[in-house]
């Protein structure tokens, strides 16, 4: 079944890429969180394990950027810090990667205003030939991008001793490393209906707020663009009750509980202030890592206990070879860059 999707998966790839020859492809590779294994099902943890590696490498010759999307478990992480996410429950992670995925693609669906223009309700709008060219056109060409997000935002106008927006935007990419200094970062943000002192913040209050807090951090990206919308993420009615009680009707974050019960929904919180960024960074280093390390130790090596597998799924020893090449030059490439910096 894993292998037919894969395969199901790359062939409508192959046909994007051929149709579209000249037509950069940003590819959101999106999974759910991994299922409780039985500590002494080793093969279905190899299993897992191969199937990441194999599909991410055969997915990342088709497309300009890949943003690797789902995190093991969502509920616990750093990301989810004011939702309610039971993983098991249908539709808890899809509705967190759906609602990121809307809100960092939001500048593809802006109208363009001129160079002398301004506009009340958005600013920012670029396409994604302009995001490929940004995020994966600087000196070290990184096509592998990291997701964070801030879900909901939080007052850009917060009390001293809150985390600020950019602090608490956190990945949904997985096996991504902490406290990264890199100076060679770029980063593509959006802000949608973000709040200051309890009102919506005007489109040129969130530029001139977001520009400030850039210059009170350690480590800037070398380039950065803001994309800003007036208008929060609407919740739909259909949407799951994932948000915890410490979010208000408007997504504004209060100080303790507003109810009894952990978990709201539709009903209770109308919209949401959302952030969301993209970010070439030498932090996802980890993630390519462990993909290349999976990929040798669990199907090239001799004896390795997915070779068999591998070849139930069609692919040759060959074939994983060249796969193991491609991740093995993004990793130098990335681990070269990241030796740069640090002795810069």
């Amino acid at each position: 079944m894993v292998h037919c999707i894969m395969r199901l998966l790359l062939y409508h790839h192959m046909l994007l890429h051929d149709e579209y020859t000249n037509t950069p492809i940003l590819l959101f590779s999106v999974r759910g969180p991994t299922p409780d294994i039985n500590p002494e099902s080793r093969k279905q943890a190899v299993s897992r394990d191969l199937h990441d590696a194999v599909s991410f490498s055969r997915l990342s010759p088709y497309c300009k950027l890949i943003v690797p999307t789902g995190l093991p478990r969502l509920s616990g992480s750093k990301a989810s810090r004011f939702l309610n996410i039971v993983d098991e429950k249908p539709y808890h992670c899809s509705a967190v990667y759906a609602a990121a995925l809307l809100s960092i693609s939001l500048p593809f669906r802006m109208e363009p205003v001129g160079p002398t223009a301004s506009s009340s309700y958005v600013s920012g709008a670029m396409d994604v030939n302009e995001v490929v060219q940004m995020l994966a056109g600087q000196a070290r060409q990184n096509m592998v991008q990291i997701l964070d997000v801030a879900m909901p935002a939080p007052s850009l106008s917060g009390k001293q001793n809150e985390m600020t927006l950019l602090e608490n935007l956190l990945p949904l990419t997985p096996d991504v490393a902490e406290n990264v200094e890199d100076l060679q970062a770029v980063e593509f943000m959006t802000v949608l209906g973000a709040l200051s002192e309890g009102h919506r913040a005007s489109v040129s209050q969130v530029r001139d707020l977001v520009h400030a807090a850039f210059q009170h951090i350690d480590t800037r990206p070398v380039f950065f663009h803001l994309a800003v919308s007036l208008c929060p993420l609407p919740i739909p009615l259909t949407f799951p009750s994932i948000f915890s009680n410490l979010v208000g009707q408007q997504g504004e974050l209060v100080g303790s509980p507003i109810s009894e019960s952990s978990s709201r929904g539709s009903l209770d919180v109308h919209s949401i202030p959302m952030a969301a960024r993209l970010r070439s960074s030498s932090a996802v280093l980890p993630l390519l890592q462990s993909r290349l390390r999976n990929l040798h130790g669990l199907g090239i090596q001799r004896g390795a206990p997915g070779a068999q597998l591998l070849r139930s799924w069609g692919f040759e020893k060959d074939e994983l070879e060249e796969m193991g090449e491609m991740l093995s030059k993004m990793v130098v490439a990335l681990d070269s860059h990241q030796i740069s910096s640090d002795s810069d």
